[in-house]
């Protein structure tokens, strides 16, 4: 069964362009990262995994620790959610003296009285 699932997962690396930043499918990456922690665990090292499979061994060394760490290889693929931006009643406007006395979410109104006031 191990060599059957090497050689499905060589297959269908071998199917992918390769080449420094390529991309593999998130699919793909969590099976070879799986079968790379499996023989990991049994001992083998990361080059005799990368031959197995025919990639890099500083590849699969990355995303084995990228998992092991919980980055973005080992999570499910994110959703992207629609966010609706409100503008504030306020402004952006500030004042800032050269003593550095700061207004701040001043209107332009209160902001032009402000300055007239400190002439």
């Amino acid at each position: 069964m191990k060599h059957d699932e090497v050689e499905a997962l060589r297959r269908e690396v071998a199917k992918h362009e390769k080449g420094r930043g390529k991309r593999y499918p998130v699919e793909l990456k969590a099976r070879l990262v799986a079968y790379a922690t499996r023989r990991r665990a049994a001992g083998a090292r990361f080059a005799t995994i990368g031959e197995e499979l025919g990639l890099g061994y500083e590849t699969v060394r990355q995303w084995c620790t990228d998992a092991e760490r919980g980055s973005a290889l080992a999570a499910a693929p994110t959703r992207v959610v629609p966010v609706e931006v409100v503008a504030e009643g306020r402004s952006a406007i500030a004042i800032v003296s050269p003593s550095g006395f700061r207004l701040e979410g001043l209107d332009m109104a209160e902001a032009v009285a402000a300055l007239r006031a400190l002439r």
